[in-house]
């Protein structure tokens, strides 16, 4: 096997971390290169690829190994690690299992986003976790429709809006008064960002259907962010149409631990019902 390895280069913690990854690996005879500042091409290359730090550094090297449909492996270096297999300690011992390729494959749904202005693309992105719309600190609120395949839904005021994966139904969605979504179903989840309106509530929608949002009212300060970090300024009349891609994001899990384990653990949520729970 031939292993990427990707560290937070801003985190002490994973910088040091990957130089103990990288001695375990010598010893056992592992061809592996680190890469500090990945692009598309430069994990094309591998079987696998190890990534060092929270959940923005996984998201960012997922959607970049989709292109070439190569499995990450996230090593939680950050806070919340929502998207990680394991923590620092346990990076050790399962390098074993993953060289014997004791993992399974989880496929997890992208989606893109085409902005159109004056009838003409102009830029185009892709997604993991959500594609956000919203105001700027000082900027007046947004007026903007959606569309579902052309149809009319409803047309909101507010903050602006979010359109998730089930990857991302967990992140901003879920503090936006989204639903929680397992993600290995294929969806797309339209959840409202502070709608100046009691019946605003979040819409989920197969995956072969087209999301368009049409800004009819829109100030400068309007964003279009990427799964929470990239940005694209929008205007008035701006089009974005958004889509399941055509790729994947591929992780390597060691399945130890389930979704709903993981939701117990990093979100802190109660369990339901009045059911047997394990001590």
């Amino acid at each position: 096997m031939k292993f990427g390895i990707v560290p937070h280069t801003g985190k002490p913690v994973a910088m040091d971390l990957s130089s103990k990854l990288a001695d375990a690996l010598e010893k056992r005879g592992v061809e592996y290169v680190l890469i500090p500042q990945p692009d598309r091409e430069s994990l094309a290359p591998f079987d696998l690829v190890i990534v060092l730090g929270g959940d923005g550094t996984l998201l960012n090297v997922a959607r970049l190994a989709s292109y070439s449909q190569v499995p990450v492996f996230g090593v939680n270096v950050g806070h919340l690690g929502f998207l990680t297999e394991v923590e620092t300690d346990g990076l050790l011992p399962a390098l074993d299992r993953l060289l014997a390729r004791d993992y399974a494959i989880e496929e997890r749904m992208l989606i893109t986003a085409c902005v159109e202005r004056g009838g003409r693309e102009i830029a185009r992105h892709l997604a993991l976790n959500d594609f956000v719309i919203t105001r700027g600190t000082f900027a007046r609120i947004i007026e903007f429709s959606i569309l579902v395949d052309g149809q009319h839904v409803t047309d909101y005021v507010g903050d602006g809006v979010i359109v998730a994966t089930p990857t991302g139904s967990t992140a901003y969605s879920l503090a936006a008064g989204g639903p929680i979504v397992e993600p290995l179903l294929d969806s797309i989840c339209i959840t409202p960002i502070c709608p100046h309106s009691l019946a605003g509530r979040s819409v989920v929608i197969r995956p072969e259907a087209r999301v368009q949002i049409r800004l009819n009212r829109a100030s400068e300060a309007v964003m279009l962010t990427i799964d929470g970090y990239d940005g694209f300024a929008l205007q008035t009349a701006d089009r974005v149409t958004i889509e399941r891609a055509e790729q994947r994001a591929l992780f390597a899990r060691l399945g130890d631990r389930g979704f709903f384990q993981v939701l117990h653990s990093r979100l802190r949520m109660p369990q339901m019902g009045g059911g047997i729970r394990e001590t």
